[in-house]
């Protein structure tokens, strides 16, 4: 890869999309190449990234996300001195909870955890109340509890990503949005705009990172789309009971809802995972009061009011693995998409195999490549 140099529309490396998977393998990039990340909105991480209740959970979604999330488990716990001043992570715990007719569910996901959660057991109904005593007594038949969850902060986790890339050369451009990708004499021409003006750039890689936006920003250098579905994820924040900020995250077997202590009250997300466009996501009426419905048949705790909602986008593959690779037969076209709901969890790890994909030391294993769906 080619030095840093005064020329600022020449990269060795474009990354398209800001946000916590364009951001994490920038990072990791930066040493090493010149690298810029080009955000079509005005500030990185606007969209799913910035609106995430991230939580470091190792037993979540299926094998490869759990090895992809404990790839990165020394940066979270212990990460450089200068990535950020305050902690990645921060002690939290997972309440499993299984109403009425739920047991074999529970009993399932205890069998399929915890050979690799050492730290995740079975509670009793009176044991999930002591932990949270707003659960209804007549609705909790069981549990399941692992004191190993931790918080993610976020902020401070995308920002340290933000500071890395700046403190290696490499560059963050907000207000960027890719209009036109073509590969023309051995480089891509990125067409788009800076703040309404032309900006073209040309760059020996391109990343597409763009989350919800994928397959459109393949669409632009000609290729198919692949497998991946935008699905609109709610939460909201209502007001909690005294004394509940050393409560774990609560969530139910069947995944329907889950909650947690996030000031200035409790957050409670419905689950949900409805098919949509690629679009800045809103929460709708409906989806808010299903959420509060359901928290209403697990918890005794009369919610009045909504202070806060919101909604953001979790894109997956059919699989709900991650899409990673060069694309077949397009030289330098990069795919770092359909991270999901894991995207903040994973985020080192993938960030780091994906630098070291591009920078020919690692391959990607066919349960993420992009090659799995022939493209």
């Amino acid at each position: 890869m080619s030095e840093t140099g005064a020329n600022n529309t020449h990269f060795d490396i474009a990354v398209v999309g800001a946000g916590a998977a364009g951001l994490s393998v920038a990072y990791f990039l930066a040493p090493h190449a010149r690298v810029v990340v080009l955000e079509r909105e005005d500030q990185p991480a606007y969209h799913s990234s910035g609106r995430s209740a991230a939580m470091y959970i190792e037993g979540y979604e299926n094998g490869v996300v759990q090895e992809l999330t404990t790839a990165g488990r020394e940066f979270f716990f212990e990460a450089p001195a200068e990535f950020s001043e305050t902690p990645l992570v921060t002690p939290a715990g997972g309440l499993t909870v299984a109403g009425p007719t739920e047991q074999t569910a529970l009993d399932k996901y205890l069998q399929t955890w915890t050979p690799s959660c050492p730290d995740l057991h079975a509670v009793s109904p009176a044991e999930c109340m002591g932990i949270v005593p707003i659960l209804r007594e007549e609705w909790v038949q069981g549990g399941a509890f692992d004191p190993s969850w931790h918080n993610i902060d976020v902020h401070a986790l995308l920002t340290g990503y933000q500071r890395g890339i700046r403190a290696h050369g490499g560059e963050i451009r907000s207000r960027f949005e890719v209009t036109a990708l073509a590969w023309d004499t051995g480089q891509w021409s990125l067409g788009g705009s800076l703040g309404g003006s032309a900006e073209p750039l040309t760059a020996d890689v391109v990343v597409n990172a763009s989350g919800a936006w994928a397959n459109h920003t393949a669409s632009l250098a000609g290729l198919t789309p692949v497998p991946l579905t935008p699905m609109r994820r709610t939460a909201a924040i209502v007001p909690a009971p005294d004394h509940c900020a050393p409560w774990p995250l609560v969530h139910t077997v069947r995944e329907n809802l889950y909650f947690k202590p996030e000031s200035p009250g409790l957050m409670v997300c419905p689950q949900d995972e409805t098919p949509s466009e690629a679009m800045d996501a809103y929460p709708l009426d409906l989806d808010i009061a299903l959420a509060m419905e359901e928290f209403h048949k697990v918890a005794n705790h009369p919610v009045e009011h909504v202070m806060h909602s919101w909604a953001g986008l979790r894109t997956f593959a059919p699989d709900r693995h991650p899409i990673v690779g060069f694309a077949d037969g397009l030289h330098g076209f990069f795919w770092l998409a359909g991270q999901g709901g894991f995207g903040i969890q994973t985020s080192p790890g993938l960030g780091e195999l994906a630098a070291q994909i591009i920078l020919g030391h690692a391959t990607a294993h066919e349960t993420i490549n992009v090659a799995r769906f022939g493209t």
